[in-house]
């Protein structure tokens, strides 16, 4: 008998627990999302369609922060990542040109680039963008690979005024066939927190010169 009574206990137990969660199930189903405005339904889809994601190097610290930027950007909708070296050949040289020392500088780059990228479990393809202009190069790398955001990083100390980096964020703006974003560290949001890196590798440094005499840097 008293066992008969504690296995009535245990299913009835049972059987709430189970109604409970039908009953949790169903609401949940039947629930009414919140409306949300045509502006902001707009918005998500917009970010939500951004399916192909560029990002030049130009400085390896700044730049190697815009590949981690691009990709949490990228994550959720499982962006294809495109990180391009940029090196402007000077006009007195063949665009084709042979660069031992740069090439190997752009091998590592990328490398780094792409280890940064399958971290977030997302596709990375890496190439070389070698143009005359570096603007010119990378609105054109964007439109060779479909690309619907690019993600820039360049130095705090770089304004709108003069610089290479600066003079390649001003040329994007005007040139670029997607969505741009400039990623721009404040200074207080460095120091200590930027890796040390050696003279060939630093923000803005210049490596030895190339047999060609063409600098061993992103231009």
């Amino acid at each position: 008998m008293t066992g008969a009574v504690q296995a009535s206990v245990v299913g009835t137990v049972l059987a709430a627990v189970f109604a409970g969660a039908l009953v949790a199930l169903l609401l949940w189903m039947l629930r009414v999302p919140r409306p949300v405005s045509a502006e902001i339904a707009r918005a998500v889809r917009s970010v939500g369609a951004v399916r192909t994601i560029l990002v030049p190097i130009l400085e390896a610290y700044y730049s190697e922060r815009a590949v981690e930027l691009a990709s949490r950007l990228g994550q959720m909708q499982k962006a294809a990542i495109v990180v391009g070296y940029v090196v402007e050949v000077p006009r007195t040289l063949s665009l084709g040109v042979p660069l031992p020392q740069v090439e190997d500088l752009a091998a590592r780059a990328l490398e780094r680039a792409k280890t940064i990228v399958e971290m977030h479990a997302l596709e990375a393809e890496t190439e070389v963008i070698r143009a005359r202009d570096a603007g010119e190069g990378i609105a054109r790398a964007a439109r060779d690979h479909d690309v619907d955001l690019i993600v820039l990083g360049i130095s705090p100390g770089s304004g709108f005024v003069e610089g290479s980096t600066a003079r390649v964020a001003e040329s994007l703006l005007r040139q670029a066939p997607c969505e741009v974003i400039i990623d721009r560290l404040a200074e207080a949001s460095i120091g200590e927190a930027a890796p040390d890196q050696s003279p060939a590798e630093g923000p803005g440094a210049t490596g030895g010169p190339d047999r060609q005499g063409v600098s061993a840097r992103p231009f």
